[in-house]
C-alpha cells in the first residue's frame, strides 16, 4: 500500500453560478485555487438549452482541466425540473465538449442506456451516480457498483446521519479495488469521508470554489481541502 506522501488526492471544484459568463469566470478561478477538475452544474442556469451549454464550454476551451457536465434534478440537490428524457439529451449535447457527464440513476435505466449508447464517438466518459438521501450499507454500495458496466466511474454518495456513516462509505470504497469509483458522505456529518475518500480509492472528491458557493451540504472549499491535505503531508 502506498504511503500518504505518495498520494495526491484529486479535488473537483463544483461551479454553481447561474449565469453563463460567471460560470466560465468561476471555473478559471477554481483552477487558480488548485482544483484538478471542474464540475459545471448546468442545472443552475435559468435557461438551459443546447446554446447555453455550447457557450459555457466554448468559454472554457482555454481551460486545460477536465470538465464534468452535470444536470441535477430538483429531487436531488439540484434545480432541473424538466423531463428525464430531456435531461439525457442535454447531457449528450454537453458530451461533445465535456470530459465526463454525470448520469444519475434517477434518470431510469432506459435513459441511461440511451445516453451510454449516445456517448459512442463522443469525447465524454460517463459517471453513473447514486445520490441517496438516507445512509447506505456497504452491501448496497457494492451491489450498485457491481450492476454498472465495467470501466464506468460509479459514484455512490449518501447523506450522513452519524459519523459512523463515514466509516461505512470509506470501507465500501476501499473494498471496491479494481473498479473506478467515487464514494463518500455528504451533509455536515459527512466531511470526514469527503476529505478521506481519495485515500481509499475514490477517483476524486468534490469541493466548492469558495465558502457560500457549495453545490451540496458539507462541501469544503478548494483551498480548505488543499490545506487539510498539506497538514496531513499528502
Amino acid at each position: 500500500m502506498r504511503g500518504l506522501s505518495e498520494i495526491r488526492p484529486r479535488v473537483c471544484a463544483t461551479v454553481v453560478e447561474g449565469d453563463v459568463a460567471k460560470m466560465v469566470e468561476v471555473a478559471f478561478e477554481a483552477a487558480a485555487k488548485g482544483a484538478d477538475l471542474v464540475e459545471l452544474r448546468l442545472d443552475m442556469l435559468p435557461t438551459l438549452a443546447r446554446r447555453d451549454i455550447e457557450l459555457v464550454f466554448r468559454g472554457l476551451a482555454p481551460l486545460s482541466l477536465p470538465k464534468i457536465a452535470t444536470v441535477m434534478p430538483a429531487s436531488t440537490l439540484g434545480k432541473y425540473a424538466g423531463s428525464e428524457g430531456k435531461r439525457g439529451s442535454l447531457l449528450l449535447d454537453a458530451a461533445v465538449f465535456a470530459d465526463y457527464v454525470d448520469l444519475g440513476i434517477e434518470m431510469g435505466e432506459e435513459n441511461i442506456e440511451r445516453c451510454l449508447s449516445g456517448l459512442d464517438g463522443k469525447k465524454a466518459e460517463p459517471i453513473i451516480s447514486w445520490h441517496s438521501e438516507t445512509p447506505l450499507s456497504e452491501e448496497e454500495i457494492k451491489g450498485f457498483v457491481d450492476t454498472q458496466p465495467k470501466g464506468t466511474i460509479c459514484k455512490a454518495v449518501m447523506r450522513a446521519s452519524s459519523q459512523r456513516d463515514n466509516l461505512v462509505a470509506l470501507n465500501a470504497c476501499a473494498g471496491l479495488e479494481g473498479r473506478r469509483r467515487i464514494v463518500f458522505c455528504y451533509g455536515e456529518k459527512g466531511v470526514l469521508s469527503r476529505v478521506a475518500s481519495p485515500l481509499f480509492g475514490s477517483e476524486w472528491t468534490y469541493a466548492s470554489v469558495a465558502k457560500g458557493k457549495e453545490g451540496a451540504p458539507g462541501q469544503l472549499d478548494v483551498i480548505a481541502m488543499r490545506s487539510i491535505y498539506e497538514v496531513l503531508g499528502i
